[in-house]
């Protein structure tokens, strides 16, 4: 602790306010959505953003991509899906398992449903990212992520503090610097954050734009409000400060 002390002395007042506000580096990280959604729950965030999700993997074969450690391909297998396949290039993932294949190499063939579950936020190029999984996708597209940019959350850094909109009112240099007490990544920007940290700044708004110039036919879009406040999506500045989750459901044109 005296080593942190002696680390953080010369650090400005910003991000000194920041650190005193933040958990002990010794304590665990505070848990959050992506840790709690394992096992039997690993699929509950997407049956509550994307209505009817069960009914559309049915008997289908479904692409996870960017299927992180595998428990929603598996939760999907169990939920009726005939096969899937989970996509990852930073391989975390178990070894496949009858139903259940788990590649690191880019799949080329078709899927009735892709699914992208919390990862658009983190995507460093998800315009491209979107023309991949349109070329993968025989049937659905289903699109589901997290904290926007300027949500509550939209750093991704409350594994080290409750206090909500860091990045709005903290310089970014404050926050990494406090950053790294927790992650020895050596991160410059939110964007070179490792250890799946890293965020691409998506707003709302952005996402929007994205998904309608993807040439995708747009079945479904659903913002979700912070504690379900009403309204507040359909209000410009507020809905980017407010919204929480955002979701779509896309078909080829």
């Amino acid at each position: 602790m005296d080593l942190i002390k002696s680390r953080s002395a010369s650090w400005p007042l910003s991000a000194r306010l920041l650190r005193a506000f933040s958990r002990s580096p010794e304590a665990p990280d505070y848990a959050g959505g992506t840790v709690r959604n394992v096992g039997d729950q690993a699929l509950s965030y997407v049956f509550k953003t994307v209505p009817g999700f069960q009914e559309m993997i049915r008997g289908k074969r479904v692409l996870d991509y960017g299927c992180g450690r595998g428990d929603q391909a598996f939760a999907m297998k169990r939920a009726g899906a005939a096969s899937v396949v989970g996509y990852d290039p930073y391989p975390k993932f178990p070894q496949s398992v009858p139903g259940v294949e788990f590649t690191a190499e880019l799949p080329r063939e078709r899927f009735d449903v892709v699914l992208s579950c919390s990862a658009f936020e983190h995507f460093a190029q998800p315009e491209r990212e979107l023309a991949t999984m349109r070329e993968l996708t025989g049937g659905l597209l289903v699109i589901t992520w997290a904290e926007p940019w300027y949500s509550h959350s939209g750093s991704h850094m409350n594994f080290f503090t409750r206090i909500p909109w860091v990045n709005l009112l903290f310089p970014e240099s404050s926050v990494l610097l406090v950053r790294s007490l927790y992650r020895d990544d050596g991160a410059t920007s939110y964007e070179t954050c490792a250890l799946g940290g890293a965020v691409n700044r998506m707003t709302v708004a952005r996402f929007e734009q994205i998904v309608g110039a993807s040439g995708m036919h747009v079945e479904l879009m659903r913002h979700y409000a912070t504690r379900g406040l009403p309204l507040v999506t359909k209000i410009p500045v507020l809905r980017e400060l407010l919204t929480s989750a955002s979701a779509c459901v896309l078909r080829p044109s």
